[in-house]
């Protein structure tokens, strides 16, 4: 009797103190629900944690929705990953429409009795999406990892992966593959959420502000911007900067498959002092995004003074292989096409 009730009293510890921890960082990171996307849907994955670690508590009559709202992690996983670390990248409504059928599917077979005849479509095939949007998540966190510029984003990248990612996953195999126990899953909970609330206070950015300030190019702006306000650790010098307009102004930018490695290598300079140069003094988030600001730039003047000039051609000189990729690029910074856009220059 003595050892259940001792493994009991250690569940109970760690579910409440994973609760308590979670409602804290909610409650921190409620402030800034009202402007970022990323902050809602945090705090609707840290619900789902409260609601995992006091499901043995709960009546059983809530039993089955305890565990329609638990399947909505993956979901919601996947969901912030995207909003906070994917910028720049087309909207995919195959993906999207896969998190919601994830966990609205279970709940649809919940609510009609939980009939045999589709069991596979709305209990068996969810769970199966749900190892997919978790794998789905990690690949939004690392896909874009060498373009980002944010040295506090980069690291909290490293500790989603590391933490959040490790977690929900585990979770669901655990539960799903009856393995482990739940005092596993509460510890790995509590472990990411440790993880999660040291990065989040230690950094002591606005990080949600910065994950969703509008992309920035050059577009209609200035080549060179006022230096941001921000503060880091390694503030570019003056000598960084102008070796990097320096070196863009030979048209760099132009090559293909050019990543931040390259060009640092090129300027002879550590990646982490290049990221610092152009996320401080140039106000980019994204390395992808400089680049296409630059070749954009580029490719609007030419539609204006080129007017024979198919614009084929132009997209592949600045440096696009597709014109998909340079029609999207170019309606991102101007709203319209490129033929619009000299349409409306030749009038």
């Amino acid at each position: 009797m003595s050892q259940p009730l001792a493994s009991f009293n250690f569940t109970l510890f760690l579910a409440a103190f994973g609760s308590g921890l979670s409602l804290t960082l909610g409650l921190i990171t409620l402030r800034d629900t009202r402007h970022s996307m990323s902050a809602r849907l945090f705090i609707l994955l840290l619900l789902t944690a409260i609601v995992h670690w006091l499901h043995p508590w709960l009546p059983t009559t809530l039993h089955s929705y305890s565990f329609i709202i638990q399947s909505a992690a993956p979901a919601l996983f996947w969901m912030f990953c995207r909003v906070t670390f994917a910028e720049s990248k087309p909207f995919h409504y195959a993906i999207w429409l896969s998190a919601f059928y994830s966990f609205l599917a279970p709940l649809t077979f919940l609510l009609i009795n939980q009939p045999q005849s589709l069991l596979f479509a709305l209990k068996t095939l969810p769970q199966w999406l749900e190892y997919l949007l978790v794998l789905a998540g990690l690949w939004e966190i690392i896909a874009n990892w060498n373009q980002d510029l944010i040295e506090d984003r980069r690291r909290l990248r490293a500790g989603i992966m590391l933490s959040t990612g490790l977690a929900v996953g585990w979770g669901i195999v655990s539960f799903n593959l009856q393995i482990g126990g739940i005092v596993s899953r509460y510890l790995a909970l509590n472990i990411a959420i440790l993880i999660l609330a040291w990065l989040l206070l230690k950094s002591r950015i606005e990080f949600w502000s910065v994950n969703h300030k509008k992309p920035q190019t050059l577009g209609r702006q200035r080549l060179t911007r006022e230096p941001s306000p921000k503060t880091q650790s390694s503030p570019p010098t003056n000598n960084d900067l102008t070796s990097l307009q320096r070196l863009m102004a030979t048209g760099f930018y132009r090559n293909e498959n050019l990543t931040l490695s390259l060009l640092a290598q090129e300027l002879n300079l550590p990646e982490y002092r290049l990221r610092t140069t152009i996320n401080q003094s140039l106000s980019y988030n994204n390395f992808n995004e400089y680049i296409n600001a630059l070749r954009i730039n580029e490719a609007a003047h030419r539609l204006i003074n080129e007017p024979d000039t198919p614009i084929t051609n132009i997209a592949l000189d600045v440096g696009y292989r597709t014109m998909s990729s340079f029609n999207r690029a170019f309606r991102k910074t101007y709203d319209c096409t490129p033929s619009e856009f000299r349409a409306s220059q030749s009038n």
